[in-house]
């Protein structure tokens, strides 16, 4: 079997930049796998993409550190603040929440994906780097048994059903090496592709960088590079069971 990498574009619905960028990355095959916000400002017009364009790779980035729950607030106090918002990412680093709200949100999201999209979703991975797996393993395992999907972990968990594809947080820099990163038969990078717009500028830290992996992932020399190295573009829905 070849080499297999996964080009994962996290954020979709997150702005109309972010969007719009993430489908012309789609649309050069510079991508293999997309991730929607279900809860953001521009999700409806990500799935109307989605579906006006026949999208089958797209997974659910889970959001709980940005905007408002999906769950009744009244049934996720724990997520929350006083505006009912929730908290922020730097937050769940010193604090701890209610594990069966935790699930329940979770699972309100990938709920409302289904019925919104029509479809399942490819995989599940959630927005920011905290480590919800680590700290709360109930949550893991819950997903794992309940939806029996490929996910983006941290390290091979006990009990994950699927190969595990080594995760490189972030997406590379441009004077990184690419052999540096591609490491094991099955590598997922996530990025971060966009236009850059007035609303991502005001409301996420990581803005000027999408036009930075927007660049790489389109470019020749990045697609050559890989392909020189033996590795194949492959979405989750390629990744096998165990």
């Amino acid at each position: 079997m070849s080499k297999r990498l996964i080009l994962n574009a996290d954020d979709f619905g997150l702005t109309s930049g972010v969007n719009y960028g993430i489908l012309h990355a789609y649309l050069n095959q510079s991508i293999s796998s997309i991730s929607l916000m279900i809860n953001t400002p521009q999700t409806l017009e990500a799935i109307d993409i989605m579906q006006r364009y026949q999208m089958t790779c797209v997974g659910i980035h889970i959001n709980i550190t940005l905007g408002k729950p999906v769950s009744n607030p009244c049934d996720v106090p724990s997520l929350i603040d006083e505006t009912g918002c929730f908290h922020k990412a730097d937050w769940w680093f010193t604090h701890q929440v209610d594990v069966h709200e935790l699930i329940l949100e979770f699972d309100n999201q990938i709920a409302l994906f289904e019925k919104l999209t029509g479809q399942k979703p490819s995989h599940i991975n959630y927005h920011h780097r905290y480590d919800f797996y680590q700290h709360y393993p109930h949550l893991f395992q819950h997903l794992c048994e309940t939806y029996q999907l490929p996910m983006r972990l941290e390290r091979d968990e006990q009990g994950y059903g699927y190969e595990y594809a080594v995760n490189q947080s972030y997406f590379m820099q441009s004077h990184d090496r690419v052999e540096d990163y591609l490491i094991a038969d099955l590598v997922e990078m996530p990025c971060h592709v966009g236009f850059v717009d007035r609303e991502i500028m005001e409301i996420s830290s990581m803005n000027m960088q999408r036009m930075e992996d927007s660049y790489l992932v389109n470019s020749k020399e990045f697609k050559n590079k890989y392909q020189s190295l033996g590795y194949q573009l492959v979405g989750w829905n390629d990744v096998l069971k165990k």
